[in-house]
């Protein structure tokens, strides 16, 4: 008999559903609680579905919420529902995807596809069967729900649509020809459903997708005039979906493509068009591809340009010319911030022998884009069209300028604002690709750009700060004498004056471009630092929530810039104040405490022993935030009831506590000292947090404390290294962990000695010399390998040395091309005494050896002493056949160690 529901309990569900769209917070609230106590009721998933499917009288609104609550129950307790209860939410909810109501319909096809998505394709094989059945009813809204729940299958199940059913079947198969006869449907909702989803099998590159592909391709391009706007975004989405996985079958037409998207990208509704406009990006992303593009940039080039001009409904969207300075930021205007927890990087190292390294390769080339991201963001057909212009120009350089010059000269001069904007926006987006091309034309356009600082429109002075940001390089190292003086003074003048501005939009823009400029003049930022902080300590006063992050940014990128010259008396009196004021003021968890924390890292490391007065009171409260936000970890995780706090804040405590520890060097004991060492017994619970960034902070605080705190490291070695040692993975699961736990290794290695390091050198050689030897191995962690075994060969060399063939040949070449530090120089002292104790042991990599040590620049006088001592033992050794091994060196090199070595 088929499940009825109890008249008396079901009519509370609907009075509680009925409720649910209530302003009134309490009475939410109790709704809440009584739907969570209902949801405890075995039969509450029957009483939803009955709801969604069967109460046709009840409101759309409610019938939609029971699905929503129904989806949620299944997601949340998949796995303790009956195989025949999810049955029958599957059976009834597909018997019901006939409703008239669209909202219904999707929700019934949400709910289908979140069961068979948990359950897996295969354990549902009648499902896709019955739906593609649906597909043929001469009922529209029966085919309709049909396609909406294969579309969240398909977007849900991709890969496993791919993998064989029981009876041996690929479901794709079926699916994939199914698809392709929609393509020409008469409704346009069909034909869009059935582009989007075939077109999900083209970016995953499926390979039941490949027999199908040039039926695919016809199809499509059957639909390129489509007199509906959804089925031509889906057009011009699939036509991107080939550019990225399958060009070739759009290279033999390239040039109608071409033009088909030019005319596109151009249409009268900019949603379409913006779609379109995706093309140009994703081809300039292609290597292969995209000197194809090179007999169409006359064309494609203008289009683009023009497609920058700021629409009505773009301005629609902005308060672009209000004089809001004073007006509050709402938390909705604060975009999530997340902390980038300290990676060790030997390039980072090469200016920093004492091992300072804030960010690795690849979050430093993310970081360094944020500016373009900003003006990226909010994607539009304006944004897309200046991003695609931004990868052309990177692709093909100056060649590009023949077409964007005529257009650029033409939009500069306008009187219109919005085109003299787009034209400021399109020269800020060459600025990379073209900056040796556009040289000779920016002594005229940068004192424009200066003086459009001031222009009535808010965005135009906005777009001109973040442009001529883009040049300020150019105005640092140009070819053009007196370079300062002329131009860099006059843009360094005017983006600050801009950050003063009454629009916090122009603030935001210059406040960033100032940090960008200040980022990319380095040291050179030094003679500037006291106009510099008087504008940076009065936008405190001035900038809302969202803007003091940037400017805090701002403040840190000083201090990275000019280092130790901040610590001046008269700069540090005007700065600190300031900054200290905001320190205890700002509660725990505000969203100003990680930048704030990111700001006073860097102004530690600057300031170096002139942060001494302050470090007491920031490490004290470092080591509470650490402490009490592990507590309360440990609490929620105990309680689920209770809300975890944001790890982000043990990572920019750990961060800032190694900031102030590398500041003070050795002084910094007394504080790590105190409260019986507190610190150290939060870094050992860091070591081995979930958390991965939380675990990389943690060693890289380890690796500063070895270096100055050693006498209260070296009590805790023991549990240190059983901690420290498995995290270097030889997978290299968790990189930048594995990387900074390798790294501290060598730091504890140099301070330890011989006596404390001989119980761990096996284990770590054991994980170090694979890690350095597989080729797979990312840069950065095999340069660490390469430097901790180097130190390891120094402290332990009876040990380490019989080991030296095993990888002596990948040392060489891995710390070959890092640059003369104080680490390498250890590292080298290391492998240089290791060949003293096994000279056979280099003699495979004899030649790699030499290339390396030719490649040093500034070897120390001890570094200088070994390498001499080394060569001459191993001249030595070689006897007769010393010169037949030189032979094999290029001249330049035989040279440089005949002159240099002795040898």
């Amino acid at each position: 008999m088929e499940w009825q529901p109890e008249p008396e309990s079901l009519q509370q569900l609907i009075q509680l559903l009925n409720s649910t769209n209530m302003a009134d917070n309490a009475v939410q609230q109790q709704n809440n609680q009584r739907l969570e106590q209902l949801s405890q009721v075995p039969d509450f998933i029957n009483y939803l579905l009955y709801v969604l499917v069967f109460m046709k009288d009840e409101s759309s609104l409610v019938r939609t919420v029971a699905g929503l609550l129904l989806k949620n129950k299944v997601k949340q307790d998949f796995e303790q529902i009956p195989r025949s209860v999810l049955e029958y939410v599957v059976r009834k909810s597909i018997d019901g995807i006939g409703d008239p109501v669209t909202m219904v319909r999707h929700t019934l096809g949400t709910v289908v596809a979140t069961v068979v998505a948990l359950g897996k394709v295969g354990n549902w094989p009648d499902v896709l069967p019955r739906l593609l059945q649906l597909l043929d009813s001469s009922e529209y809204v029966v085919v309709e729900g049909g396609w909406d729940i294969l579309h969240k299958i398909c977007e849900e199940c991709d890969q496993e649509l791919e993998e064989p059913l029981p009876d041996g079947t690929r479901p794709l198969n079926v699916m994939i020809p199914k698809f392709l006869t929609f393509f020409g449907a008469e409704s346009p909702v069909l034909r869009e459903y059935a582009i989007s989803t075939t077109t999900l099998f083209v970016t995953q590159r499926s390979e039941s997708m490949q027999p199908m592909m040039d039926t695919f391709v016809v199809e499509l391009f059957k639909r390129a005039n489509d007199d509906n706007a959804e089925v031509l975004k889906a057009v011009c989405k699939a036509v991107v979906a080939l550019v990225e996985s399958r060009p070739d079958k759009l290279m033999p037409e390239l040039e109608n493509v071409v033009n088909y998207m030019i005319h596109t990208t151009q249409h009268s509704d900019p949603d379409i068009a913006m779609e379109a406009c995706e093309f140009w990006l994703s081809f300039c992303e292609q290597e292969e591809l995209v000197e194809s593009l090179k007999p169409f940039l006359n064309r494609v080039v203008p289009t683009l340009m023009r497609g920058m001009v700021y629409s009505d409904e773009d301005l629609l969207m902005l308060d672009h010319d209000d004089n809001d300075a004073v007006v509050p930021d709402s938390d909705q205007d604060i975009r999530p911030r997340h902390h980038r927890a300290r990676t060790h990087d030997q390039h980072q190292a090469e200016s920093n022998s004492d091992g300072v390294s804030d960010n690795g390769d690849d979050e430093s080339d993310d970081e360094s884009d944020d500016d373009v991201d900003d003006y990226y963001a909010e994607w539009s057909l304006r944004k897309c069209s200046a991003a695609s212009l931004d990868v052309m120009s990177t692709a093909f350089g100056d060649q590009i300028l023949e077409f964007v010059l005529p257009v650029l000269k033409e939009e500069l001069a306008s009187d219109d604002w919005r085109v003299k904007e787009a034209g400021i926006l399109a020269l800020g987006a060459i600025a990379d690709g073209c900056m040796a091309g556009m040289g000779p034309h920016m002594p005229s356009l940068l004192p424009y750009l200066i003086q459009w600082f001031k222009h009535e429109k808010a965005l135009v002075r906005s777009i001109a700060c973040w442009s001529a940001s883009r040049y300020g390089k150019w105005a640092i190292y140009g070819a053009e004498p007196n370079t300062m003086k002329v131009y860099f003074e006059p843009l360094l003048a005017g983006l600050l004056e801009a950050m003063m501005d009454n629009n916090k939009r122009v603030q935001e823009a210059a406040c960033s471009a100032f940090a960008t400029v200040e980022e990319d003049a380095g040291p050179y930022m030094a003679p500037y630092i006291q106009p510099v902080l008087e504008t940076l300590v009065r936008a405190f006063g001035l900038y809302q929530r969202k803007n003091l992050i940037i400017l805090y940014d701002a403040v840190g990128t000083l201090a990275e810039a000019v280092g130790a010259e901040l610590n001046q008396p008269q700069y540090v009196q005007m700065l600190m104040p300031t900054i200290l004021e905001r320190w205890k003021n700002l509660q725990t968890y505000d969203q100003h405490m990680f930048p704030l924390f990111e700001c006073l890292s860097a102004i530690a490391l600057g300031l170096g022993a002139g942060f001494t007065p302050y470090a007491q009171t920031i490490y004290e409260r470092s080591v509470q935030i650490v402490g009490e936000t592990l507590h309360l970890c440990q609490q929620a995780a105990q309680d689920p009831s209770l809300d975890a706090p944001n790890k982000d804040l043990v990572i920019v405590a750990l961060d800032l506590i190694s900031a102030i520890v590398q500041a003070l060097g050795e002084e910094s004991q007394a504080l790590i000292a105190q409260h019986n060492g507190v610190a150290l017994q939060l870094v050992g619970m860091c070591m081995v947090d979930p958390e991965t960034d939380v675990r990389q902070s943690a060693f890289a605080l380890l690796g500063d404390l070895a270096m100055y705190c050693f006498a209260l490291v070296s009590p805790q070695l023991e549990p240190i290294m059983q901690q420290l040692i498995p995290q270097i993975d030889r997978g290299f699961s968790h990189l930048n962990v594995c990387n900074n736990a390798a790294w501290s290794v060598g730091e504890i290695a140099l301070k330890a000695g011989e006596e404390l390091m001989t119980p761990y050198v096996a284990p770590l050689l054991e994980r170090l010399v694979p890690l350095l030897n597989n080729e797979n191995t990312p840069l950065t962690l095999a340069e660490n390998a390469a430097i901790t075994i180097g130190r390891l060969g120094l402290v332990s060399p009876a040990q380490v040395a019989p080991n030296l063939d095993a990888f002596a040949q990948r040392w060489c070449y891995v710390l070959a091309s890092v640059k003369d530090n104080d680490e390498k120089s250890s590292a080298f002292q290391g492998m240089m005494t290791m060949i003293s104790a096994n000279p056979p042991g280099i003699s495979k990599a004899f030649l790699m050896f030499c290339q390396a040590a030719v490649n040093w620049q500034t070897p120390d006088s001890r570094l200088m002493d070994m390498f001499v001592q080394t060569f001459a033992g191993l001249k030595q050794m070689a006897g007769s056949e010393w010169e037949s091994s030189m032979a094999m060196l290029d001249p330049q090199s035989r040279q440089l160690i005949k002159e240099r070595f002795n040898a």
